[in-house]
This record gives C-alpha cells, sequence and structure tokens, in this order.
C-alpha cells in the first residue's frame, strides 16, 4: 500500500462535537487496534476507540478521542483534549491544560496528571501511583492504593476521596508494608464528599474543614 492510500484509509474529515457526559466526538474512520506499536493523534483530528497492548497514545492538543485503553504504554495528551474515558495497566495519563473526559481516568502502575482545569466527568483511580489535580474538577471519586493524592488550587471533588486498604508486602523479616502515602489538599481545594482512609496516611491538609471529613475504616479498631 501506498503512503498516499494508507494516509487516506487512517485520515480523519469529521469534526468534534461539544463535549457531554455522554458523548466527545463524531468519527467516521472506526476504531485503533494494535497488538504492537503506537498511536498518534494529529491537531484538530478525531478517533473512535483507541486499543494498544504495546505501545503509547500520542494526542496533540484539540483531538478527541472515545474510549483510549493500553495494557503496556503510557497515554500523553495535549492541550484542550477531549476524550469518553482512559485507562492503561502499565503506564501513565498525563495531560496538559483543560483536558474533558466523559468517564473515567484509571491506571494501575503509573501516576495520574491530568494538567490544569481538567474537567473529568467520571472517577480517578490508581493502584501504584500518583494522583495530582491542579485547578480541576472530578464529578465523583478519587481513589489510590499506594499512591500520594495531591489536590492543588481550586480543585474540586464532588464524590469522596478514598485511600484503599493496602496488602502487605514480603521482605526479609516477614510481611510488612510500613511506607505511608501522602495526601496535601491546598486551602482552597475541597472534597465535597467524605475522605475515607482505609490505611494509615501522611496528612498535609491546608484548609481546616476538610479534616471534617475524614473517615477512618482501618481494620485496627480505629
Amino acid at each position: 500500500m501506498k503512503l498516499s492510500q494508507f494516509t487516506a484509509t487512517v485520515g480523519l474529515v469529521i469534526s468534534a462535537c461539544c463535549f457531554t457526559a455522554s458523548t466527545v466526538a463524531a468519527s467516521g474512520y472506526g476504531n485503533i487496534d494494535k497488538v504492537m506499536g503506537s498511536a498518534v493523534v494529529g491537531s484538530n483530528q478525531h478517533y473512535g476507540d483507541i486499543s494498544l497492548v504495546n505501545g503509547s497514545v500520542q494526542m496533540a492538543s484539540d483531538s478527541s478521542a472515545k474510549d483510549v485503553s493500553v495494557v503496556n504504554g503510557s497515554i500523553d495528551l495535549r492541550d484542550n483534549v477531549q476524550l469518553q474515558s482512559a485507562s492503561t495497566v502499565n503506564g501513565s495519563i498525563e495531560s496538559g491544560s483543560g483536558l474533558k473526559v466523559a468517564g473515567n481516568l484509571e491506571t494501575v502502575n503509573g501516576k495520574i496528571l491530568p494538567g490544569t482545569h481538567a474537567v473529568i466527568a467520571g472517577n480517578v483511580d490508581s493502584v501504584n501511583g500518583d494522583i495530582v489535580l491542579d485547578h480541576s474538577e472530578v464529578a465523583k471519586d478519587v481513589s489510590t492504593v499506594n499512591g500520594d493524592i495531591k489536590l492543588t488550587g481550586n480543585t474540586l471533588i464532588k464524590g469522596d476521596l478514598v485511600y484503599k486498604p493496602r496488602g502487605k508486602k514480603k521482605t526479609f523479616f516477614g510481611w510488612t508494608n510500613t511506607n505511608k502515602p501522602t495526601l496535601y489538599i491546598a486551602a482552597d481545594a475541597v472534597v465535597e464528599g467524605r475522605i475515607i482512609l482505609q490505611q494509615d496516611v501522611e496528612l498535609q491538609i491546608d484548609n481546616p474543614a476538610m479534616r471534617e471529613k475524614i473517615v477512618y475504616d482501618i481494620n485496627d479498631g480505629r
């Protein structure tokens, strides 16, 4: 296949429609589905689902896609990207400013750094990775197991903020897990729901009202 024919096949000719909680962009060119290889979306290009096994996703400013999922690779987004959802197993999700997500952002082994002024209509979840939200809004819950959570600027979490329980790690001296993750909440950041701690957490909370929302649910009888 000639390069010009390949470009015509995978090129995108439809514009994005307005962001809502149920749709991101209209696309007439189907999905990207690869076992090996990365996906690169240019500025003002609008895809359907993007699914990769071994590879990363890179999306330029003002582009969009529906569900973006990766097994081994990161998701790198520039400014003003719109997505239905994004998830990766072994990799981080990082964005420039103005990210809009109609569903969830999820990682297992990686950070979630949505940039400034992100609007996320679902949950933000990690297992082994930090979550940093700056001047952003999350409509549902924010949760992690082994990562730090940092809320800066006027970030608003409308649901709960949850530190899920951690399993013990095997060491030379037996099974233990003594390292505490850190929760930082800036003075102007707000969690409207509860702050549920199912493990010991290092607290750095500048907003006294947020301390009143803490609920300890740790299996040590606290």
